[in-house]
């Protein structure tokens, strides 16, 4: 798949409705996680990331917290292994260095946690549900750390 797509920051007041389509897609639809658990309402004070096509349709977003929480990772399944989830992350790592933050962590589900190695995450402690899913939390120190 040719790369006709790029990433880049996210208003949440002015895009929150782009967001919420592809998170719903990914975690509600497909997933089966609960609309409740999926909007926690601690968007507004996130920073968030986006991946969008040549005609503008969002097909990926992440989001980081005020506390180093990288999270809501979610990629629509047709682009999945294009790179977008890596070049979210690392959207959101380079955020979260901008902001001074020395470290990001995140909650991993079990099946995709190599993902998160392959850019620096490592596990610690152990498995735990969220969402009715497996979870590991991870962390990874800055660059500039």
């Amino acid at each position: 798949m040719e790369r006709d797509w790029v990433i880049r920051n996210a208003e949440w007041e002015t895009e929150s409705a782009l967001l919420y389509e592809v998170r719903s897609s990914v975690f509600v639809e497909e997933q089966g996680v609960d609309v409740s658990i999926e909007r926690d309402g601690k968007d507004d004070q996130c920073h968030h990331s986006l991946a969008h096509d040549s005609s503008g349709k969002v097909l990926g977003t992440g989001r980081l917290s005020p506390e180093g929480k990288i999270g809501r990772l979610a990629v629509l399944k047709e682009w999945r292994g294009s790179g977008i989830g890596s070049e979210i992350m690392r959207n959101l790592i380079k955020q979260s260095e901008s902001l001074g933050m020395v470290r990001t962590y995140l909650h991993s589900q079990v099946a995709v946690t190599k993902f998160y190695e392959s850019l620096g995450y490592r596990q610690e402690g152990p498995i735990f549900e969220e969402a009715s899913i497996p979870h590991v939390v991870m962390f990874r120190e800055s660059d500039n750390a």
